[in-house]
């Protein structure tokens, strides 16, 4: 009975530890995420378009951004198509794509590429795409842009007029064939139409890696912490294994 009685302060001790060191982990290393979210689409009139955006000669568009110095992680990005299609009805296929920019055009490898998305009609509509949480270099121009299937349809893209909303960038497009928008200066390269495209990108801060944090310490002195208790708790153990 005397055994059975020194048992369980031994035993909650140890919980105590492992439990402490547990939820402190836990709390280390779940990041505190800062976001920055530009958003030009409070500054449009809900009307304003620019046009074509299409198969033809409108095949490419999109906004020219600057990264975050902070928040360098893209989430993802928004633009506004409609409210109507030309050339008898046909949708327009197009995907989303993000790319450094150099100022006259893209340049280096897509950084990212959507799947197929289809505008058909019906007024307008925002279309988002999720980047996956791509790191960008901070304070590098970049743009996010839609290209239209050549054999599509054609429809119009929601626009702000020589506006000033966003100072990282501007609406950017071109008629060139995908090939070559990394190697063809834009149609449409920053400063030929002053305006921004009605569009949304988000940003985050990196995560940051647990064992490079200031925590490390903390927790350190939490393990020593357990293995102590637990170390003596060990005379006790022995002592009570002992026969009367």
């Amino acid at each position: 009975m005397k055994q059975l009685k020194q048992h369980p302060p031994l035993i909650i001790a140890k919980s105590f530890a492992l439990t402490g060191f547990t939820a402190l982990s836990l709390v280390t290393v779940t990041p505190v995420e800062a976001i920055t979210l530009i958003d030009t689409t409070s500054s449009w009139d809900g009307t304003n378009i620019i046009e074509p955006f299409g198969g033809g000669i409108g095949v490419t568009s999109g906004q020219t951004v600057t990264a975050p110095t902070v928040d360098n992680v893209l989430n993802s990005f928004s633009f506004i198509l409609g409210p109507f299609l030309y050339d008898y009805g046909n949708p327009v296929t197009f995907q989303g794509y993000v790319a450094q920019w150099d100022g006259s055009k893209a340049t280096g490898p897509i950084l990212y590429q959507s799947a197929d998305q289809t505008y058909s009609g019906g007024g307008f509509q925002t279309y988002n795409f999720n980047t996956g949480s791509l790191a960008l270099i901070p304070a590098q121009k970049y743009v996010l842009f839609l290209y239209a299937s050549p054999t599509s349809g054609n429809t119009q893209q929601a626009f702000i007029s020589d506006s000033g909303t966003y100072s990282g960038g501007n609406f950017v497009f071109s008629h060139s064939n995908f090939e070559e928008l990394t190697t063809t200066n834009w149609n449409g390269k920053e400063g030929i139409i002053r305006g921004d495209a009605a569009f949304t990108a988000s940003f985050r801060a990196p995560v940051a890696v647990p064992w490079e944090t200031d925590a490390l310490p903390v927790v350190g002195s939490t393990v020593l912490f357990g293995l102590g208790i637990w170390w003596k708790s060990k005379p006790a153990q022995r002592k009570n294994n002992k026969k009367d």
